[in-house]
């Protein structure tokens, strides 16, 4: 990731996928004696690279969207194995929007992704940050993914406090403050693009401050940890890729 990506290239491409270990499933019978045999001839080795862990969300996506899904390393083999411990490969950060499950549009399996949810996907508050944090530094997760979509709720919100001053009631404030600067960041757009322009300035944002936390950082600079992020197209299935961050 250290060369510069074009700012709306799809994750299914077939240049990403290149060189991406297919992860096979394990099949396992439930019996104490083939659990041990099972679970190492269906788990790929950890990503050694941010780029390695890209890859493999890419290729995961790719494979949703064809409708052509492993559900891989879900079984009781996996389940008995993850149960010991876990070493996530990649922390995502995304919307809590129930038509957004990273694990499945990922076609990831348990203990894979290490998955932050809040609504809007924004990385200000203190909570998300040290989730975050302990993923990449206790966890070993080497890449961190901000994963918006369209049609977000919380970001339609924002619109409406900026334009309209509409403020929403109770504490649902809370998750739409943090997005209004990437509204104001893209006024003046055209307003059938607004929405779009504003749902990925609000994954930028959130990129920018997890890759400024010193944690973070410090995983970025010495290219061990990367951020990126993207746009997940609730009709097509298809993640849109938007910008990475890394040494």
């Amino acid at each position: 990731m250290s060369e510069p990506v074009s700012r709306r290239h799809l994750l299914g491409s077939g240049a990403r996928v290149s060189g991406v270990l297919a992860a096979a499933s394990v099949v396992g019978a439930g019996v104490a004696e083939s659990v041990a045999a099972a679970v190492p001839a269906g788990r790929p080795p950890f990503p050694d690279t941010p780029q390695a862990a890209l890859a493999r969300l890419v290729a995961g996506n790719k494979r949703f969207v064809q409708g052509r899904e492993r559900a891989p390393r879900r079984r009781t083999p996996r389940r008995i194995e993850v149960a010991q411990g876990q070493t996530p490969f990649a922390a995502i950060l995304t919307c809590a929007d129930s038509r957004v499950p990273p694990e499945i549009i990922f076609d990831q399996g348990l203990g894979d992704l290490f998955v932050v949810r809040i609504a809007g996907n924004t990385g200000s508050d203190s909570l998300v940050i040290g989730s975050l944090e302990y993923a990449v530094e206790v966890l070993g997760s080497v890449l961190i993914f901000v994963l918006g979509h369209t049609e977000c709720g919380a970001v339609k919100a924002a619109i409406d406090q900026v334009e309209k001053g509409e403020t929403p009631p109770g504490d649902i404030g809370a998750v739409v403050d943090p997005i209004v600067p990437a509204v104001e960041a893209v006024a003046g757009t055209p307003k059938d693009d607004l929405l779009d322009a504003a749902t990925d300035e609000n994954i930028q944002m959130a990129e920018a401050q997890l890759a400024a936390v010193p944690i973070i950082a410090e995983g970025v600079a010495a290219g061990t940890v990367a951020v990126a992020g993207g746009e997940y197209q609730l009709e097509s299935g298809q993640v849109q890729y938007l910008e990475a961050r890394s040494g």
